[in-house]
């Protein structure tokens, strides 16, 4: 997931929002990718339906306007902490070493954690559109095919593993400290 996007929807977390204005809170972010508010739309809105696809924001009921979302707890975290080189190249079973050098001061147990999900949750996004390009690449070329299934494989592995990281800190979290 592109930052400008992560960045836009840490801002909105815990508000429900339409696609209007997730798009309004992208295109404020200086770095974004879009300047114009057809494409930045479309852009919003296909990572929405990959995030609804994948647990992280719901639809909400209908209510006569506008559709309105809102991100899961799945999602909820506070604002993850930037990727650093070292961990941008590391494997799921390098991460753990690397997350305990960067983790919170003692003493703040929750913090920790919360910045270990959160890191989990930008890697797993990471890993699902990495395996989603991989798919898409072997139905354009499919004489990369071969390859690029290897690395789907991979990829898909890999984001498995950080969804089972996710769901075991977020059942420690919801039982040390009720939200």
């Amino acid at each position: 997931m592109k930052p400008e996007l992560l960045h836009a929807l840490n801002e909105i977390q815990g508000e429900s929002f339409t696609v209007a204005e997730l798009t309004t809170h992208y295109l404020e972010h200086p770095e974004s990718l879009h300047k114009g508010k057809k494409p930045a739309r479309q852009f919003i809105y296909r990572n929405m339906v990959r995030m609804m696809k994948s647990g992280l924001m719901e639809k909400l009921p209908d209510d006569g306007g506008w559709p309105r979302y809102r991100l899961t707890q799945k999602f909820r975290s506070p604002q993850p902490g930037t990727r650093s080189k070292e961990s941008s190249s590391t494997t799921p079973s390098q991460t753990v070493s690397v997350v305990k050098t960067q983790s919170a001061p003692p003493g703040k147990p929750v913090a920790a954690l919360r910045e270990r999900l959160s890191k989990h949750r930008s890697d797993m996004l990471c890993a699902l559109g990495e395996a989603e390009e991989y798919e898409s690449l072997c139905k354009e070329l499919p004489e990369l095919s071969e390859q690029a299934q290897t690395l789907y494989s991979e990829a898909r592995e890999r984001s498995a593993l950080l969804l089972g990281k996710i769901k075991a800190l977020e059942s420690l979290l919801s039982s040390y400290s009720p939200r």
